[in-house]
């Protein structure tokens, strides 16, 4: 079927299209005559407006009453140029660029004795309506995250950056799928050598079906698949992709994915929220630095904890007695027991995640409580554990951007102390920080504004500064 034109004759193009698709149901065909000639109207049921479409065409059919008999050719013509009062209309001669402008919303009128046919926009698909974030949560920013819907998002994003050097530009990807992907930057601040690095590397998926977002990371992040850490977010935030835009970065959109993909980022990316704009700079440099504590606590405490038992005398003498009687009623060793807690608090958070909400907080009810409280009072684990885990889970909900990977660092921190005490643990930190280090996608270190240092940017990585500076 690649590259087959479509045929002069209209009986002929409708059941090439009908045996190409399998006569499938929702694929709606109507036959009329006008000024003499055959003319098929396809579109597909669900993707295309029935209201829109009836209106264009009723007034195009209208104007056509009282012409003279034309033929196919000329009919095309006049419609397309004419009668059609939109922009977004376009001629085609492949059966391929027919099927794809089907599938996409677009009504297609085919006129007997011409090879080409007429698409127009008439895209009307049922998605949801615009809602508040779900996952990136503020105080003071506004409650708007973006749809399943690309043209909605892009609206989204163009309706607070109303310059014109704003660009999107749309990429079909996907097989089978083709589905619309857009590349947003801001031209004169992202680097036109970045952007034609990510359209190049969109252009080269060769993937069946791309359904979102996690389907082209790996190929936007080509360079880097064995890193922890991404060198690319993900925001439902239209206002928290702007300001990436206004920064040089490059913002990928998908249909079908309620989020936008921003590439490059930074470490220190993940500890600013839009509600940083709306406080006072004292209180959101006091809270910055709270955030970089409770990803400490996070990763490395629990692994601090295990290394405990190679360094006794890191502890107050009477808080060591008081840890020494409650780790022996256990029948663990002590970094087994962390890493018995770790995994079991994983299993519980990933349950309550995938479950519905309802049930979701009574397996939270049930693995904190009951089974936490039991396994104290059977010797399994020790209460002073079981407060630094619940303490760890606690801290690791402040950064919901790095949870992945403060849960896959927690346990290597675990497994370091436990073998090799604060030697294990420094050594893990530094292999860690040289995986970091090594990210350099699109010309920006992952790790800057520290590797390499720029003071300007670290300050205002570190505290938050007036507009005025």
């Amino acid at each position: 079927m690649q590259n087959k034109y479509i045929p002069a004759s209209v009986k002929s193009a409708v059941d090439m299209i009908k045996d190409i698709t399998g006569s499938t149901s929702e694929l709606n065909c109507a036959l009329h005559s006008v000024c003499g000639v055959e003319v098929a109207v396809l579109s597909v049921e669900g993707l295309a407006g029935a209201l829109m479409q009836n209106e264009m065409l009723s007034s195009a059919l209208a104007a056509m009453k009282y012409h003279d008999k034309i033929n196919g050719e000329e009919l095309t013509d006049l419609i397309f140029s004419s009668l059609l009062v939109t922009a977004d209309k376009e001629l085609v001669t492949l059966l391929d660029d027919v099927l794809l402008r089907l599938f996409s919303g677009f009504t297609v009128i085919i006129a007997d004795g011409s090879p080409r046919a007429i698409a127009f926009g008439t895209q009307q698909p049922h998605t949801r309506s615009v809602s508040p974030p779900i996952s990136d949560q503020t105080v003071y920013g506004p409650l708007e995250a973006f749809t399943e819907n690309i043209r909605v998002s892009i609206s989204l994003i163009r309706r607070r950056l109303k310059t014109p050097a704003l660009r999107f530009e749309l990429l079909k990807v996907g097989k089978l799928s083709r589905t619309d992907i857009a590349i947003a930057y801001i031209k004169g601040r992202a680097s036109d050598k970045s952007v034609s690095k990510i359209r190049q590397r969109l252009n080269g998926i060769k993937l069946d079906t791309v359904l979102s977002g996690g389907y082209i990371r790996p190929f936007i992040e080509k360079g880097y698949p064995l890193t922890l850490f991404s060198p690319s977010r993900i925001s439902e935030r239209p206002d928290t992709v702007c300001a990436s835009l206004n920064e040089g970065r490059i913002a990928v959109l998908i249909d079908g994915t309620p989020y936008a993909v921003i590439i490059p980022t930074m470490f220190f990316d993940a500890f600013t929220t839009p509600d940083d704009m709306a406080g006072k700079p004292v209180y959101v440099t006091f809270i910055r630095w709270l955030k970089y504590l409770a990803f400490f606590l996070a990763t490395l405490f629990p692994g601090l904890y295990a290394a405990a038992v190679y360094e006794p005398e890191s502890f107050a003498f009477k808080l060591l007695l008081n840890l020494y009687s409650a780790e022996e009623s256990s029948q663990f060793p002590l970094g087994v027991e962390v890493l018995i807690v770790t995994v079991l608090l994983e299993i519980l958070r990933e349950a309550g995640i995938r479950l519905p909400k309802a049930v979701g907080s009574a397996v939270s009810i049930v693995g904190g409580l009951i089974i936490g409280d039991a396994a104290v009072k059977c010797g399994i684990i020790s209460a002073p554990l079981l407060i630094l885990v619940g303490l760890t889970a606690t801290a690791s909900f402040v950064i919901p951007e790095l949870t992945e990977q403060t849960s896959v660092m927690r346990v290597i921190f675990i497994l370091a102390g436990s073998f090799a005490g604060m030697a294990g643990l420094a050594c893990a930190l530094i292999l860690i920080t040289a995986n970091i280090c090594a990210m350099d996608e699109l010309s920006l270190y992952y790790t800057s504004p520290v590797i390499p240092l720029d003071k300007k940017k670290l300050s205002a990585a570190l505290w938050r500064r007036g507009f005025d500076h």
